[in-house]
C-alpha cells in the first residue's frame, strides 16, 4: 500500500448505516477529514515525546556522572538558580526532533510539499533576519518601556566579557532550537491543514489553544503572562498569512527568547538563565512589572504586542500571490 497522499484519497462510502456514519464523520470526497489529521498529528508528536523522553531517561542510567550532574541542575533550578544554555539545547534539541519528525511523517501521509506547511526555500534569510530585527526591537521597546516607567531595573553584567561572548552565542543556539521547535510544533502543518480546510480563524484558535495550555504548566506564569502568550500566537497567525511562511516567526520567537534571557537576563515564568549578560529585575505593581513572571507578565507587553500587530502591514512585505486572512475557500466541504 502506498502511503503517500493517503490520507487524501477518499474511501467508497459502505451501505451499512453505522459505518456509513462513521466513515462520514472520519471521511469526505477529499479523504481524511482536517480535523482528524489535526488529532493524528498530536497524537503521533505525543508518542514520540513519550518514547524518545523514556528512551533518554534509561540511557541516562549507563552515564552516572551525566545523570547526576543533570538531577543537580534541576535542584539547582528549583531552588532559584540559573538555567544553563546547555540543558535547554540538550532538550530543544529532543523536542525539535520529534516535531521535525512528526511533520515529515504528516507531511508524507498528507502529500504535502514543506513549502506548502510554511517552509519555502525562498526568501527564507531574509525572512529570518526580519523577524529577527522586530524580536529584538519589541523586547527592547518593552524593557524601554519598564525603565522608563520604574516597574524595572537593570544590573550590570555579573560575568567577565569573554564568558559573556560565549554565554550569547550559546544562548543563540538555544533561543534558535526553541524558534524552530515551537513554531514548527503549533504553526507549521497543524495551523496549515486546519486553516486550509476551516479558514484563518479557526485555525488560529485552536492552535492558540494549544500554544497557551503548553504554557499553563510553568510554574510562575501569571494570568496576564497567559493573555500575552495567545496575543503572541495571534501575531505569529497573522504574521505567517502575510509572510507567507515561518521564517519570519522563527527568527521573531528566537530573537526575542534570547534578548529577554541572555541579553536583558529577565525571568521568563520565574526562570533566570545562567550566564546572562545584564539582569532585569521587577520593581513595583506586578501587573505592571510582570513580578515573577517576568516582562512577558506585564501590561506594557500586551500594549507592544497589540502595536506591533497593528504595525505588521509595515514590517512585513507579503510574498507573490500569499492569501490573506480569510476563510478557506475548501471550508465548505468539511459538514
Amino acid at each position: 500500500m502506498k502511503l503517500r497522499g493517503c490520507l487524501q484519497r477518499p474511501a467508497a462510502a459502505p451501505s451499512c448505516g453505522v459505518r456509513r456514519g462513521l466513515m462520514r464523520l472520519l471521511l469526505d470526497e477529499r479523504g481524511v477529514r482536517a480535523w482528524v489529521r489535526a488529532v493524528l498529528f498530536i497524537v503521533v508528536f505525543a508518542i514520540l515525546l513519550v518514547t524518545v523522553f523514556l528512551t533518554v531517561e534509561r540511557v541516562l542510567v549507563f552515564f552516572p556522572q551525566l545523570h547526576r550532574r543533570i538531577l543537580a541542575v534541576h535542584q539547582h533550578v528549583k531552588s532559584g538558580g540559573g538555567l544553563p544554555a546547555w540543558v535547554l539545547i540538550f532538550n530543544e534539541a529532543l523536542l525539535l526532533a520529534c516535531s521535525w519528525l512528526t511533520t515529515w511523517v504528516m507531511t508524507r501521509l498528507d502529500g504535502k510539499p514543506l513549502a506548502g506547511i510554511g517552509l519555502p526555500r525562498s526568501r527564507w534569510l531574509r525572512d529570518l533576519a526580519g523577524g529577527s530585527a522586530v524580536g529584538l526591537g519589541m523586547i527592547g521597546l518593552l524593557v524601554a518601556g519598564l525603565l522608563l516607567f520604574g516597574y524595572g531595573r537593570l544590573e550590570p553584567p555579573a560575568v567577565g566579557w569573554a564568558a559573556a561572548l560565549w554565554s550569547g552565542l550559546a544562548w543563540a543556539v538555544a533561543a534558535l532550537l526553541i524558534g524552530f521547535t515551537e513554531e514548527i510544533a503549533f504553526r507549521g502543518y497543524l495551523f496549515a491543514i486546519l486553516r486550509e480546510r476551516y479558514g484563518f480563524m479557526i485555525g488560529m484558535l485552536v492552535v492558540t489553544g494549544l500554544f497557551m495550555s503548553a504554557h499553563a504548566h510553568n510554574a510562575d506564569e501569571n494570568l496576564i503572562g497567559l493573555l500575552t502568550t495567545a496575543v503572541v500566537s495571534v501575531l505569529f497567525c497573522l504574521a505567517i498569512v502575510r509572510s507567507g511562511a515561518l521564517w519570519w516567526v522563527i527568527g521573531c520567537h528566537a530573537a526575542w527568547d534570547w534578548a529577554e534571557s541572555y541579553f536583558f537576563g529577565s525571568a521568563d515564568s520565574g526562570m533566570y538563565s545562567s550566564g546572562r549578560l545584564l539582569t532585569m529585575l521587577p520593581h513595583g505593581n506586578a501587573y505592571l512589572s510582570g513580578g515573577t513572571d517576568g516582562p512577558e507578565g506585564s501590561l506594557l507587553c500586551l500594549a507592544v504586542l497589540i502595536a506591533v500587530i497593528l504595525a505588521l502591514p509595515l514590517l512585513i512585505r507579503p510574498r507573490a500571490g500569499t492569501p490573506g486572512p480569510q476563510a478557506a475557500p475548501a471550508a465548505a466541504g468539511e459538514r
